[in-house]
C-alpha cells in the first residue's frame, strides 16, 4: 500500500543498508517517471539519470562517497544536471552562451536537486528506502571521469534505492521558530530557545541510537561539516572546465 506524501516525509529515515531483493524494472521505471512530474526550470528539464549497474564502477564510487554500502545492494543512479543534450537542441553560439551563463546552470542544479527530491518522495511511498549521495562531490573530476560526462554537464548527487536492511531511529529536525520567519529574515538570536530545545533532542537521539551512539551537537555537526566542504574546494574550476560560467571571463 502506497503512503500520502505527509505520511511519506514524516516517516523519512535515510537508508544505508539493504537487502538482496531486487527493485523491479517497473518499479524503478515508475519511480522516475513519476518524479519527472516535479516543476522544472522554464522546461528545459535539465537533468540526466545515469543507473550504475557494472561492480567497479559501483566500487569506485563506493571509494569516492567513503560509503562502502554503495557497491552492494539496491539500484544506483548518478543524478546529472545536463545542458548538453539542451545545447544540442538549440545550436549556435548565442544560445550555447545562454545555456551556460550561471542562470541556467543554477536551473540545471535546481532541476537535479527537484528531480531526487521526488524519486526520494515516490521510492519510499513505496515502501523502499534512499540514501541520497551528495558525497559523490568529494571528488568531482574522478565521477566526470569515471562515467564520460561531456562538456555542459555536473554530477550534482547519487541515489541509491533498495529495501531497506534495518529501519534507523528518526533524527530529529529544526522546530518552526528556527526556520520559518515573517516578512523579514531573523537573527538566530531571536530564536535562541528553540536552538536550545533541538540541541536536547538531538543529543538524546544520539545518545540513544542503536549503533553508532555518541555526545553530539548542532554546533559541532557543523564546524563537522567543513570537512567535507574542504574536499571540494576545485568544485568551481571544475564546473568551468565543464563549460558553465563563461561569464566570469567577460
Amino acid at each position: 500500500m502506497s503512503l500520502s506524501v505527509t505520511e511519506t516525509l514524516n516517516a523519512h529515515r535515510t537508508q544505508r543498508a539493504f537487502t538482496t531483493q531486487p527493485v523491479t524494472d517497473d518499479s524503478f521505471h515508475q519511480i522516475i517517471a513519476t518524479a519527472q512530474q516535479m516543476p522544472t526550470s522554464q522546461y528545459l528539464q535539465a537533468y540526466s539519470l545515469i543507473e550504475i549497474t557494472k561492480p567497479e564502477i559501483r566500487a569506485k564510487l563506493a571509494e569516492i562517497t567513503t560509503m562502502p554500502t554503495v557497491s552492494e545492494n539496491g539500484r544506483l543512479l548518478v543524478v546529472v544536471a545536463d545542458q548538453h543534450r539542451n545545447a544540442s537542441l538549440a545550436p549556435g553560439t548565442a544560445a550555447k552562451r545562454a545555456l551556460t551563463e550561471f542562470d541556467r546552470f543554477a536551473g540545471s542544479i535546481e532541476d537535479a536537486t527537484l528531480m531526487t527530491a521526488a524519486m526520494v518522495m515516490v521510492a519510499e511511498s513505496q515502501g523502499l528506502g534512499s540514501v541520497v549521495l551528495g558525497s559523490i562531490n568529494n571528488d568531482t573530476q574522478a565521477v566526470i571521469d569515471l562515467l564520460h560526462l561531456p562538456t555542459l554537464t555536473l554530477p550534482v548527487f547519487g541515489l541509491q534505492l533498495g529495501y531497506p536492511e534495518v529501519r534507523p531511529e528518526k533524527k530529529p529536525r529544526l522546530a518552526l521558530p528556527a526556520i520559518l520567519f515573517k516578512d523579514q529574515y531573523q537573527e538566530p538570536t531571536s530564536y535562541q530557545r528553540a536552538l536550545t530545545e533541538f540541541d536536547q533532542q538531538l543529543h538524546a537521539y544520539y545518545q540513544g541510537r542503536t549503533s553508532h551512539a555518541r555526545d553530539e551537537s548542532l554546533a559541532h555537526m557543523t564546524n563537522e561539516a567543513l570537512g567535507s566542504a574542504a574536499k571540494r574546494h576545485r568544485f568551481l574550476q571544475i564546473v568551468r572546465r565543464q563549460g558553465f560560467l563563461p561569464e566570469l571571463d567577460d
